[in-house]
């Protein structure tokens, strides 16, 4: 299955909130509505998207999203921005206007349709838009339906009044067939009656999806309409963003938590768990004499790994990647460290084969594909090199639903225990696989939390779950509340494995 979303247009409705960007880099509760998208999508199992870029679109620039440019977009419509990623169609295929905002249940009902071509209807239409002061149907795309939701007409300027009808919701779902069928309903309109549509004599390079819709299901092509109660917000005028400010409850449930990186490289060497020691040594016992090694630590951050290592062996040959460069900016250049900015499962500015240590302290769970973050890693290490691992881990198997829980409101993170770790190693087919558990009493929650680089909101809601947790969980933590702090004791796994 693949996505294109459509965010060529520039749309004067929401000018006073765009502020000379593309509509879909609106930010709600620090994400704009693209990464909204993206997210939901995700999480349904879609991960091969595309976006049409248009007015600003340089400014759309999100890594690992596929894109094609409407360098015409003030002079065509969303029909001409979609066939500019013709290219991509080719397969299953969902269609998102970028205007738009979804919960998980809304695509997940697309994706069932069994249909050909499947058309999002909003039923509560009127109640969508009871934040609007006017609704001028006229202007919205509009769609009518019959007993067996087969699309009898849609588009703007509907004038019908006793028959279902229901709001175009700007996603359409095709199958492989009614991906050929669009693509072939497109080409005749436009090779037949040279850029205007057959039946209703519209320039093609001007028109709306919905105007082709209409053609076909005019001429009797099956077009089925997939029943949307809630769940969706579109945003086309101030209004709207209002009221996505103030439905929290939506929203919430729709944004992705994210730690600020650039916010946590200010503080994040004032946590106490990075400067102790115990896992740092126990990674320099694992790693032995790396006297003229070459190493490389993952998701190095402030360096805490490297500096460790090069303080009992100087002369290695060290290197470090990360994806924050305001992290690795703390860094002293006297070190001589060699480092780029890199996700952990794209190493291929190293060659095969050339480091004897890859260390990774505190990063996989970031990971957004564990699978390929170990092959990298073992492709880059030497027959016989050493991957060093240290990971947090939940207390004990009863506390991980609320380790998850917790974390929800920090970022989107893997949870391990050591079986975990161990596990991912042995997959890899790394050998002589040893580990230590090693546990940091006393630690303080305000000191994590009033350095994570996370929004005020979240931070109250991850100490009220503290406070609020059962007595096993506190029982596990060793949980002591001392004021209106907690000091817990939090463990770790330190795990090596042998390439």
């Amino acid at each position: 299955m693949k996505a294109i979303i459509l965010n060529a247009g520039k749309n004067q409705n929401a000018s006073s909130i765009v502020s000379g960007k593309p509509k879909c880099l609106i930010e709600i509760e620090g994400n704009t509505l693209l990464e909204i998208q993206i997210n939901t999508l995700h999480k349904c199992g879609i991960d091969n998207i595309t976006v049409v870029r248009g007015y600003k679109g340089e400014q759309i620039n999100i890594p690992g999203i596929k894109y094609y440019d409407n360098q015409n977009y003030e002079t065509t419509n969303v029909l001409h921005s979609l066939f500019n990623a013709r290219e991509e169609m080719n397969d299953e295929l969902l269609i998102l206007y970028g205007d738009i905002i979804f919960e998980e249940e809304t695509i997940k009902r697309m994706l069932e349709s069994k249909n050909d071509i499947a058309v999002g209807v909003m039923v509560n239409w009127k109640e969508c838009f009871s934040h609007r002061k006017t609704i001028d149907c006229d202007k919205m795309e509009m769609l009518t339906f019959d007993g067996e939701n087969r699309v009898k007409s849609i588009g703007k300027n509907l004038k019908v009044e006793y028959e279902n009808k229901g709001l175009f919701v700007g996603l359409i779902k095709c199958s492989y067939n009614g991906t050929e069928i669009l693509k072939k309903n497109y080409d005749r309109v436009k090779d037949t009656n040279s850029g205007n549509l057959y039946l209703r004599n519209i320039n093609i390079e001007k028109s709306w999806i919905t105007d082709l819709l209409d053609e076909m299901a005019q001429l009797g092509v099956p077009l089925h309409c997939v029943i949307i109660e809630r769940g969706w917000l579109e945003i086309d005028t101030q209004e709207d963003y209002l009221r996505a400010l103030s439905d929290t409850k939506f929203i919430r449930r729709l944004v992705q938590i994210k730690t600020d990186w650039a916010e946590r490289s200010e503080t994040y060497n004032n946590i106490a768990w990075v400067n102790r020691d115990e896992t740092l040594n126990e990674m320099v016992n694992f790693a032995g004499d790396l006297n003229n090694k070459n190493i490389l630590d993952i998701g190095t951050g402030t360096g805490k790994v490297l500096k460790t290592l090069k303080s009992t062996s100087p002369n290695g040959n060290y290197y470090g990647v990360d994806i924050s460069e305001e992290m690795m900016g703390k860094i002293d250049t006297s070190l001589g460290f060699k480092l780029s900015i890199s996700k952990i499962e794209d190493l291929n500015s190293f060659k095969d084969n050339f480091f004897d240590i890859v260390t990774a302290r505190m990063v996989l769970h970031h990971s957004e594909n564990l699978d390929k973050a170990l092959k990298e890693v073992y492709r880059v290490l030497k027959p016989g090199g050493k991957f060093i691992v240290c990971e947090g881990n939940p207390p004990d198997r009863h506390s991980v639903t609320f380790y998850e829980e917790m974390f929800k409101f920090k970022e989107e993170r893997h949870t391990f225990i050591l079986d975990d770790i161990t596990n991912l190693m042995v997959n890899q087919k790394f050998f002589d696989i040893t580990s230590k558990t090693i546990v940091l009493s006393d630690m303080s929650l305000n000191n994590w939390l009033n350095n994570a680089g996370v929004p005020f909101r979240n931070l109250d809601i991850i100490r009220k779950l503290h406070f609020q947790a059962d007595m096993l969980v506190k029982k596990a933590y060793a949980m002591k509340v001392i004021d209106d702090d907690i000091l817990m004791n939090w463990k770790f796994s330190v795990v090596a494995g042998t390439k």
